[in-house]
């Protein structure tokens, strides 16, 4: 245990330290960035505008009725080497992911009133892949299984619904309803990962399909800060009106500076949450988590991204108790600017508790993906993942290979 401490110490002082503190020798390019539009902080963080590296910010939007929309559908297969015993060694999902905007309220000065709705499914398409019980991502022993945008086959369900009201010259937006928190919090731009601690902070508390209201406002053209209070506990797919159903809440704060002339983004977020969670009695216990978490995300170059995230938590009862990760997304061809390389490492420490004791202390996984953009519509992406040492399983290492076929509207 010892070792595996001084290896994440190592570890963070030799990638995330020199990251910080080059991103800090940065602070004063940012008195250059003259161009900068005030209110374009928060709102344009909602829009769904086009990303460097992200096709599920396309825009497809009517500016007379105001609406905006996507849908990503796409095939996915994945082969697991070292399940659990009992789980599949491979699946075959469709997966769906849709957005809807629609301004309810037009106000060009203020930004407007807009309704989002989020929507997301899966589909088994083999025997194995159907059935949840056999379903290899909860066979593997990570901290979390493989990104897909739902829990499980054959699931589909709302995310959000939500109410956006924007004011103060577009520098503030309330946001109340059914929220999917990681569409706030945490949102750094880079490739597609398939692990979910790669594509979403696993301290963070960011609870989807619960009844939450966030507050943002812009400081100036480079700081803003974010609070947002949610409900916990309410299960996927259920309705979050039911008070019955939550078991718990969770406030997160943000603070986010934008420097290098707008290339980069510094966020820091404290949180605190307490949630009711089953003990090996059979009977829930109230627990609570006060962490903080904190990520780097910098453009260096037309071709290259880097990003860095850290994170702690107090408690041992969310799904990660500490992570480290970084990553990076490359544009190796100039003639194909859609096309890009994404790796990413992280180590992680899973939560030990009593229904699920963590058997090794810090889990490694290294992801390499390449995506290739065959269109302005399809795109096919092959992955590769390698899981050191995972947190719930006495075994060394388990792999993962796969590939993803997928279509944007």
């Amino acid at each position: 245990m010892l070792g595996c401490r001084r290896m994440l110490t190592t570890t963070i002082k030799k990638l995330f330290l020199p990251l910080a503190l080059g991103a800090a020798a940065l602070l004063p390019a940012s008195a250059a960035w003259e161009n900068v539009v005030p209110g374009s902080l928060i709102y344009n963080a909602h829009m769904l505008t086009p990303g460097d590296n992200a096709p599920e910010f396309k825009k497809k939007a009517n500016d007379l009725y105001g609406t905006q929309w996507f849908v990503d559908l796409y095939y996915g297969y994945w082969a697991i080497d070292n399940t659990t015993p009992g789980y599949s060694t491979h699946g075959q999902i469709a997966i769906l992911y849709a957005i809807l905007q629609q301004r309810l309220i037009e106000d060009s000065l203020n930004g407007g009133t807009w309704l989002r709705a989020d929507l997301a499914g899966s589909w088994g398409l083999d025997h194995d892949t159907s059935h949840a019980e056999t379903y290899f991502a909860d066979g593997i022993g990570m901290c979390s299984g493989l990104h897909t945008d739902v829990m499980g086959p054959n699931d589909i369900a709302f995310l959000e619904v939500s109410v956006k009201h924007f004011f103060a010259r577009k520098r503030a937006c309330l946001t109340a309803g059914m929220i999917k928190l990681n569409n706030y919090y945490d949102r750094v731009r880079h490739a597609r990962f398939m692990n979910d601690n790669f594509e979403s902070s696993g301290v963070l508390p960011l609870p989807y399909n619960n009844l939450a209201a966030i507050l943002q406002t812009e400081i100036d053209k480079s700081n803003y800060l974010s609070a947002a209070i949610t409900r916990m506990g309410t299960p996927w797919g259920h309705n979050p009106f039911t008070p019955k159903r939550a078991n718990g809440y969770a406030l997160v704060g943000e603070y986010g500076h934008v420097f290098a002339d707008g290339d980069a983004t510094a966020r820091i977020s404290p949180f605190f949450c307490e949630q009711d969670t089953p003990g090996t009695d059979g009977r829930d216990h109230g627990h609570h988590a006060l962490g903080l978490f904190g990520s780097i995300d910098y453009q260096i170059t037309d071709h290259l991204r880097i990003y860095s995230r850290l994170g702690w938590a107090e408690s041992d009862y969310q799904r990660c108790r500490g992570e480290f990760s970084i990553g990076t997304t490359a544009h190796l061809c100039p003639a194909r600017p859609d096309d890009y390389l994404g790796v990413g490492f992280g180590i992680y420490k899973g939560a030990d508790t009593d229904t699920r004791p963590t058997v090794n202390d810090y889990e490694k996984v290294l992801e390499i993906m390449y995506n290739v953009q065959v269109n302005n519509y399809f795109h096919i992406t092959p992955y590769f993942q390698l899981i050191l040492t995972p947190a719930y399983r006495d075994i060394r290492h388990a792999s993962a290979t796969g590939i993803q076929a997928g279509f944007e509207f």
